[in-house]
């Protein structure tokens, strides 16, 4: 069911429609004339992510991942849409030195195990067979160095789903604020002509904002150590895996707790912010701005 705002200024209301999907609570703000536009709208970006998220389920048997996971031989045939988030991925993987890497799948396993020891042991194991440079894609193929290595879509597919949902409301003329689990897309602008408000949070009180943001026709995602982490024998193990050494210290040698990242795309975003917990001191390109809290609460940012 969709719900409706009345909107003060001009015919637009605001129509919201939320459902769960890829483990997620997902939000759709349609600002439309009409409840029948935007349902359409927001049906579509629904059933879309949905589909993505059958595709590419890392812990689905039936999924295109654990086909290419499950492989039998070095080359595996993909498709057009797998091909082109792919090129994506490898692009924005050079770019951030290779701090993101979808290869860290391999290592999924290792948290299966009981103890310290035996998780860092099976890391130890694994991490010779994992990097950029063990994949490469054809024009219709993957291709992989060795049998080990396994793809993690999980920081690409959802980001990927919201930047499509902002295509699909961008194809229809409509503004829109898509929230999938705070990863965030904004196409254009309120009715009014201002820009959408976006909260970051506290790193050390998830349930206070500590900045707000402005954002129009942008995508942002916002990583931290806090959102998932397993705890095991006392040891905290974060969900942002890295293979290369950690350096998630600000040039005042402070540790940061979160990083916020805002591009032309959430896929660009998420990758970033990701790769930023990893090393607060990678160099961004102009067009991306980004603002990083340390454990002093101070905010680390390049937007002027």
């Amino acid at each position: 069911m969709i719900s409706m705002t009345q909107h003060s200024n001009n015919n637009l209301k605001k129509y919201s429609h939320q459902f769960d999907c890829m483990t997620t609570p997902c939000e759709v703000q349609l600002y439309s004339a009409d409840a029948k536009s935007a349902e359409k709208v927001a049906r579509l970006i629904e059933r879309n992510t949905r589909r993505l998220e059958k595709k590419y389920n890392f812990f689905s048997d039936d999924s295109l991942i654990a086909k290419i996971n499950n492989r039998e031989q070095g080359i595996v045939n993909i498709d057009k849409e797998t091909h082109h988030v792919l090129s994506i991925v490898q692009r924005l993987s050079a770019a951030t030195q290779g701090h993101f890497d979808i290869t860290v799948g391999t290592l999924k396993q290792c948290s299966k195990q009981t103890t310290v020891a035996k998780i860092e042991a099976c890391r130890a194991r694994l991490k010779p067979f994992i990097g950029a440079d063990k994949w490469r894609l054809t024009e219709n193929n993957i291709h992989f160095s060795n049998k080990f290595v396994k793809l993690d879509l999980g920081g690409v597919i959802k980001e990927f789903a919201v930047d499509q949902a902002g295509e699909i409301a961008k194809n229809e003329n409509m503004a829109a604020l898509i929230n999938f689990g705070g990863d965030i897309y904004v196409n254009g602008n309120k009715p009014d002509g201002s820009p959408f408000n976006i909260a970051i949070k506290n790193p050390k009180n998830p349930q206070e904002n500590i900045a707000i943001l402005q954002l129009s026709n942008q995508g942002l995602t916002t990583s931290a150590h806090y959102e998932r982490s397993t705890l095991v024998e006392g040891e905290s193990y974060s969900h942002i895996i890295n293979a290369n050494s950690s350096n998630n210290k600000s040039n005042n040698t402070s540790v940061i707790l979160s990083a916020t990242v805002i591009s032309h795309s959430v896929l660009t975003s998420g990758i970033y912010s990701t790769s930023l917990m990893v090393n607060s001191n990678l160099i961004v390109d102009d067009d991306i701005n980004i603002v990083m809290i340390d454990d002093k609460l101070r905010l680390h940012q390049n937007i002027v």
